[in-house]
């Protein structure tokens, strides 16, 4: 029987009938029992099905993914003999695990996996986007947590679902839930839209332990429904205005340049630049080229003065009152009426109006770029405004400019510095709103490096670029965190210039983004540890009794295909891979240093690339249908998940990589105060077998290296005094589990020898004295 539940106001009972409606429409009693029970066996052992994603999907049928999911939803407590068993305010797990702060995702051993919904379904076999059932087969196989410990099961990171623009999952058109991720089953047997898929999607993840997180915005796409129902909230251009304009000052500056200039030269130039204001371009001949630029230097400084001009407060609120204006006759309300995005029915029209009289949000630029826009003239064709960007030091960064296609909100005026409350509220209030309608658990924070340096703020602290300002993002946190005190928030900043004290104490963030993609190859056993250190000594200076910041550990981001990165997991080959995983889980540093880690889709069966295609456009990701590599992957997650050493120990070098061969070893001690009669030693050459390395050299330029490594020979390292090797874990094969064993026969004169280590070869010993 269909359901006509409304989703955002779900219960325990609501959840019940459509869980069981999921269930018939599946036919879960036509699953045999063999299978029934193999499924149910291998959740209650793991606590989750121990597949990669793609096994999963091509090994799956629906009805065997509600049986499996059904289990582990009873595992953890939310569902029983057929029903569903919470309260209504503890759907978070994190709620339900007694957590008051955001401490819960500052843990070593918690695992935050980034995924797309479209993504997720078989991008070998087909493009079409993920969906439903697609996206409960990846929660069945998502790891289980250690509570027992206050470690929550794998955060599901969401990147924005919203319609997008350009081809980007960040250029929302909308706030709504793109209509390509709508399961047409569910809505045809449910009358469940898309955007009550996704929220009953996020539901059953809560309610199966994972906590939840998504992507967050300081800016929307171009002309999205955000901005046309809210034209105040982005700075505006009237570009017919501006041609205008330069069009009459072209006319002025070409008179003057007539006493140094052959007339027929000037006219025919300044006719050719006229004309490529409008989006129409000719060529110039080499010997005019001078005169040219000559003329168009002129003319840069009216782009730059009526660009200025056109954005302070006071045009800006007649352009907006114009814009409203348009907009609302165009949805059939009156001038000044309060409009939503779900008003806006007729986006192309309205769209399609604005262009036409010339009326264009204000672009973001450059990751560098400082003050406004300036506009320059229309495209060929005049599809659009092109824009110069300049940074602080008024250095041109044009050519650095890739976010003229997303409009950032308008929070400050420029112009004096002064605060847009308006805009700010609105933003904070549309943050509390998708928290709400979601009930994500945290946000990621997107495009917010560089917003405490000199390319966002002058000396005196004031804001100077689009970006967004500290002050805003830390408001933004501050109310968050007051109604949902477990509330978390991870910035995305690399690090630069090590300004943990203005992300954390100033903005009130829990996490940071952290450098580990962009310099992969520099982040050996050595470095982490380091990390670690640099992390502990920052928290050091936290005033006691207020919470801590921590790092993530990055296994791999949708920042690593990019091109002007080009550092990603894959690049280590398999053993390299699987390493650095073993490195992020085993270098844990104790209570004042926890850090998470962070792996995206398709990660455990090392998929190489494709989260950089997917973000781009709606379509399923190819994955690697490596099996043998996923059972090592996580082998190793759920040994340091639950060993006490790796949870909540310290690792120390024992013996460092000081001749480069690779060879090193370290400990892993207890936490301070649980005793040291026992350790964990490991032993391996770090060297990978591949891996793409940047050398930078005096004159700026940077090589890049494609570097092999090979095995190392006649190794030995001595065992701390006063310990024995008391056994070594291995993982046998076709096992999905660490076995510890006695019988180790390479121990001579209380040493460890090896005749041979493979590149990325690791051996994990325990200590005892």
């Amino acid at each position: 029987m269909p359901s006509n539940l409304i989703i955002s106001k779900i219960g325990v009972d609501n959840l019940t009938v459509i869980f069981n409606e999921l269930k018939s429409i599946y036919r879960i009693e036509e699953v045999i029992p063999e299978r029934r029970d193999y499924i149910i066996n291998q959740v209650r052992k793991y606590g989750y099905l121990p597949y990669p994603h793609i096994k999963a999907l091509e090994e799956l049928t629906p009805a065997e993914t509600i049986i499996g999911l059904e289990e582990k939803l009873s595992l953890n407590q939310t569902y029983h003999n057929g029903k569903f068993v919470f309260k209504d305010n503890e759907i978070s797990p994190v709620k339900r695990a007694g957590f008051a702060d955001s401490s819960w995702i500052k843990t070593d051993q918690h695992s935050i996996k980034l995924i797309n919904l479209a993504g997720l379904g078989n991008g070998n076999k087909s493009e079409e986007p993920g969906k439903f059932i697609d996206w409960l087969k990846q929660l069945l196989i998502l790891p289980a947590g250690n509570v027992e410990n206050g470690i929550l099961a794998t955060t599901v990171y969401l990147i924005p679902f919203h319609p997008r623009d350009f081809g980007c999952a960040y250029l929302p058109t909308s706030s709504g839930v793109s209509p390509n991720l709508e399961d047409s089953l569910l809505k045809e047997k449910m009358k469940l839209n898309v955007q009550d898929q996704v929220k009953l999607f996020l539901i059953l993840a809560q309610l199966a332990g994972h906590p939840t997180m998504y992507d967050v915005l300081p800016q929307t796409g171009r002309f999205s429904k955000t901005v046309l129902a809210n034209p105040h909230v982005a700075r505006w251009f009237d570009i017919r205005e501006l041609i205008s304009l330069l069009k009459n000052d072209l006319c002025e500056i070409a008179e003057g340049l007539k006493q140094q200039f052959h007339l027929g030269d000037v006219d025919y130039i300044r006719e050719i630049i006229e004309a490529s204001l409008m989006g129409q371009y000719e060529y110039i001949p080499d010997h005019l080229q001078h005169l040219s630029d000559k003329m168009e230097e002129e003319l840069d400084h009216k782009r730059k003065l009526y660009s200025y001009e056109l954005i302070n407060k006071q045009n800006q609120e007649v352009l907006h009152k114009r814009i409203k204006k348009i907009i609302n006759e165009m949805v059939g309300k009156g001038e000044n009426a309060d409009i939503q995005e779900g008003d806006i029915t007729n986006q192309g029209e309205i769209i399609g109006e604005l262009i036409k009289q010339g009326l264009w949000p204000a672009p973001g630029g450059a990751w560098c770029s400082a003050g406004i826009p300036i506009f320059n003239k229309m495209s060929k064709g005049a599809g659009f405004p092109l824009f110069t960007h300049y940074d602080y030091q008024g250095k041109d960064v044009t050519e650095l400019a890739n976010l003229d296609c997303q409009t950032p909100y308008y929070f400050v005026y420029l112009e004096t510095g002064e605060y847009n409350e308006k805009v700010i509220d609105f933003y904070i209030n549309f943050l509390k709103k998708i928290q709400a309608d979601y009930n994500f658990d945290g946000f990621r924070v997107d495009h917010i490096d560089h917003i405490v340096d000199a390319y966002s703020e002058s000396e005196l602290g004031k804001p100077i670029s689009y970006r967004a300002p500290k002050a805003v993002l830390g408001k933004a946190n501050r109310e968050l965190k007051k109604e949902i005190p477990h509330f978390a928030t991870l910035a995305e900043y690399m690090l630069w210039d090590n300004y943990f004290k203005e992300y954390h104490q100033f903005m009130e963030f829990d996490l940071l983004w952290g450098s580990d993609i962009v310099s992969q190859y520099l982040k050996n056993v050595a470095r982490i540890i380091e990390d670690n250190k640099e992390l502990e000594e920052y928290n050091s200076t936290v005033e006691k009794g207020n919470p801590r910041l921590s790092i993530l550990k990055t296994y791999n981001n949708q920042d690593g295909e990019f091109r002007a990165i080009d550092q990603y997991p894959a690049q280590l080959s398999e053993a390299g891979a699987l390493f650095k995983w073993f490195k992020f889980k085993f270098l844990p540093n104790g209570p004042t240093a926890q850090r998470p880690l962070l792996y995206i889709d398709g990660d455990e069966s090392f998929t190489k690339t494709g989260i950089e295609k997917v973000i781009g456009m709606e379509i399923s990701m190819e994955r690697e249908n490596n099996y043998e590599f996923y059972r090592k992957f996580d082998a190793i997650s759920r040994f340091a998940l639950h060993n006490d050493f790796t949870h909540s120990g310290v690792a120390e070098i024992h013996q460092s990589n000081e001749d480069k061969s690779g060879f090193v070893s370290w400990l892993i001690n207890k936490e301070l105060g649980m005793g040291d009669d026992e350790k964990l030693f490991i032993i391996a050459n770090e060297n990978p077998p591949t891996q793409v390395v940047r050398k930078y050299h005096e004159d700026g330029t940077v090589e890049i290296i494609n570097q092999t490594s090979g095995p190392i020979y006649n190794k030995e390292s001595y065992i701390p005094e006063g310990f024995k090797v008391a056994s070594e874990y291995i993982l046998p094969e076709d096992s999905l589990d660490f076995t510890e064993i006695t019988d180790i026969s390479n121990i001579s004169d209380n040493k460890l020898t090896f005749e041979k280590l493979e590149p990325s070869e690791f051996h994990i010993y325990k200590l005892q004295r």
